[in-house]
């Protein structure tokens, strides 16, 4: 699926109730997307692409002007109030924000070793 900006968010597949170029969509899709103009049903579907690529991540559609952003545990960790986030903030294309989203996962996944060793080492 092509997004907005100068990359796009890859799909392995064609999504659940699609028929090639004609989007045969399921009912009860077609009737929630009924009333929206082109812009917000492109931003939707920009953030089930997200979500497809980034299950990890929660995603705010921009809204009135405000900026694209995302959020995710900064570990693997059962979600909890006391864990760490880490915040996506402050882009204005879903190209954008998946490359960031890209960068905070690479980063999370290979952390850099400590400088200090831990008190009491």
């Amino acid at each position: 699926m092509g997004m907005k900006g100068e990359s796009t968010v890859e799909s392995d597949s064609t999504p659940a109730g699609q028929d090639g170029e004609r989007g045969v969509w399921p009912p009860q899709l077609a009737a929630a997307l009924a009333g929206l103009d082109a812009e917000a049903r492109q931003a939707i579907a920009e953030v089930v692409a997200l979500h497809r690529e980034f299950p990890a991540w929660a995603v705010w559609l921009p809204h009135e002007g405000r900026p694209w952003t995302a959020v995710r545990l900064a570990s693997s960790r059962a979600p909890g109030p006391e864990l760490p986030m880490v915040w996506v903030q402050g882009v204005t294309t879903a190209a954008e924000l998946a490359a960031r989203m890209r960068s905070v996962d690479a980063q999370l996944a290979h952390p850099r070793p400590a400088l200090l060793p831990a008190s009491g080492q």
